[in-house]
Order: C-alpha cells, then structure tokens, then sequence
C-alpha cells in the first residue's frame, strides 16, 4: 500500500475575508438587541412607550449636561421592527430618537465628546465595540443594565455635522409577546 501525503493550501485572503464577514454578521446577528437566545427574545419587555420614555429622559439628561445645544427640535421617534434575520420570535420593535447639533468647532467638539462619554459611563454605559475597520466616526455606549444604546456622531474634525441618538433594546410593543 503506497500512503500519499496531501498537502492543502492555506485559504485564500478572499475566502477568510469572506469567512470573516460572515461570521461577523452572523454574531450581530445572534446578538442583536442584546439577547441571545430565543428563549431570552421570547420573554415580556418594557412596552414601546416605556422605552420612548427612556429614550427621552437620556436624552434630556445628556442634552443638559453637554456645553452645546442642539440646532434642531427632537426628531420623532423612528420605530422600526427588528432585524428580518433575528433569531425570532418576530414582532419586537426599537424605537430611537435624537437630535442634531450642525458644525461645531474643534475645541467644543472635543469638549462636548468628552463631556459624553464621561456622563454616560457614570451611569454605568460601556463602549460598544465595533468590527474593525467599522465607522469610526462616533462614540457608541451601551447601557448592560437595559440594552439602550447612546451615539454620538460626528466626532472627528471632518464631519461636517453632530448628532445625538437613543436607541433602545427591542421590545413587545405591548410588553409581551403574541400568544
């Protein structure tokens, strides 16, 4: 018997890339809205409106503590169901809200970043962490208490514009699932 040794090419760069996406993707996908199981996603949340309350006392909070102030009214609330491609039960909702801030300079920018960060990681937010090579242009923090999500965009010297954003977790509607 003659054994022949196989020798196997290491992946291409393309197909790790790709491999790579795919992963990422489906972890987001796994972890949207911060549950993981179906079982979790299946459980009674806060309603849609208790989550636009949240929404809206962060949002007055923060609006308060940074040095500028916003050049628009408050968006309306943005309600979109969740992702096609969460692992189910489907019917859950998130709601987000913000405001824009226009151009600021340089030095009120980096202030009011600061100012940002500060205050919401006293109030327990961590830093969401993003695939790499994603945008980096915003300061995005998560609250692991209650899963809402607070963006700060615009944060490099060449954006052109600032916003506020409040995302929150995805919820029943009305608190509970569909029988």
């Amino acid at each position: 018997m003659i054994l022949t040794m196989r020798t196997f090419a290491a992946p291409s760069l393309a197909k790790r890339s790709i491999t790579a996406t795919v992963l990422a993707i489906t972890t987001l996908a796994l972890s949207s809205c911060g549950v993981d199981t179906l079982e979790e996603r299946s459980k009674p949340t806060i309603t849609l409106d208790q989550a636009k309350k949240q929404i809206d006392s962060y949002l007055a909070d923060i609006l308060a503590k940074l040095p500028v102030k916003p050049t628009s009214l408050p968006a309306a609330f943005s309600d979109l169901e969740c992702e096609a491609n969460d692992i189910g039960p489907h019917g859950r909702t998130e709601t987000s809200r913000g405001f824009d801030f226009g151009d600021i300079a340089s030095a009120p920018r980096a202030e009011t970043v600061a100012t940002f960060r500060t205050l919401l990681t006293k109030q327990g937010f961590q830093p969401v962490a993003d695939p790499p090579d994603y945008h980096r242009d915003w300061v995005k923090l998560k609250n692991p208490a209650n899963s809402f999500v607070a963006v700060l965009d615009g944060t490099s010297d060449a954006s052109r514009n600032v916003s506020l954003s409040v995302v929150s977790p995805c919820v029943w509607p009305n608190g509970t699932p569909p029988a």
